[in-house]
């Protein structure tokens, strides 16, 4: 094979970028996103369990990340010294608490996120889709390499796992829109009245839909240029 050197430093390039960029997300998210995440659960969890012993189980759940396109009385303004500063809410986090008839500690966790049951699996269904795709692509790099390693052709199972990657990813974009837009219908009753617009639009990334096709893309180019490849090799 030719350029092999070349081909191994190029998918040793890869292997580098991906697990750096992997790393610095995981700690990103923890530090970040996760760790206030996880403070706000305990919050919530000690809540409940309080709730619980006194008797009167209440429904605790949170209500985050919803759009806000309209706030009450406009613009917030702020004075520091001689600087005037107007800030825009944009976006709300919502924790609600209100009597609710289910006891069991269970039933009331599976309710702490949108106060739903269903929406608590979605909650969950969208990192485990997220390891899934890196998962994925782990397999084809290693698959690469080994395959330039040893001078043999792609491994055909590489076609399935584009494919996979590529629908994965439609997946958790429209699994993630719908979970944003189950949540912001729900704070839309809560608000209604407050002064706040809450934007109620089934809105996803376009640009993640388009990232998706264009793998599926790549994996049929992939299974062609294999079954050409294949053919040539009975041709001889």
């Amino acid at each position: 094979m030719q350029n092999k050197k070349s081909l191994l430093k190029r998918l040793l390039f890869l292997y580098i970028a991906f697990f750096l960029i992997l790393v610095t997300g995981i700690v990103h998210n923890l530090l970040g996103d996760f760790g206030r995440g996880a403070e706000t659960g305990v919050m919530m969890g000690e809540k409940i369990a309080e709730t619980i012993q006194q008797g009167a189980p209440r429904q605790i759940y949170l209500l985050g990340d919803i759009h806000v396109i309209d706030q009450p009385d406009g613009l917030i303004r702020l004075r520091n010294g001689d600087t005037e500063v107007e800030a825009c809410i944009t976006r709300l986090n919502l924790l609600v608490d209100k009597p609710s008839q289910e006891a069991s500690p269970v039933g009331l966790a599976f309710r702490s996120v949108g106060g739903n049951g269903w929406i608590y699996l979605l909650t969950l269904l969208i990192p485990v889709l997220f390891l899934a795709i890196i998962v994925l692509m782990i397999m084809i790099i290693h698959s690469l390499r080994r395959s330039i390693r040893e001078e043999r052709t792609l491994d055909r199972r590489n076609v399935w796992y584009l494919r996979t990657i590529g629908l994965l990813t439609i997946v958790s974009e429209l699994v993630n829109g719908e979970l944003v837009h189950t949540m912001s219908l729900r704070a839309a009753e809560l608000l209604n009245g407050s002064g706040f617009t809450v934007d109620t639009a089934f809105d996803i990334s376009y640009s993640t839909i388009i990232m998706g096709i264009l793998i599926l893309f790549s994996a049929e180019v992939f299974a062609i240029g294999q079954n050409l490849s294949e053919e040539q090799k009975l041709t001889i």
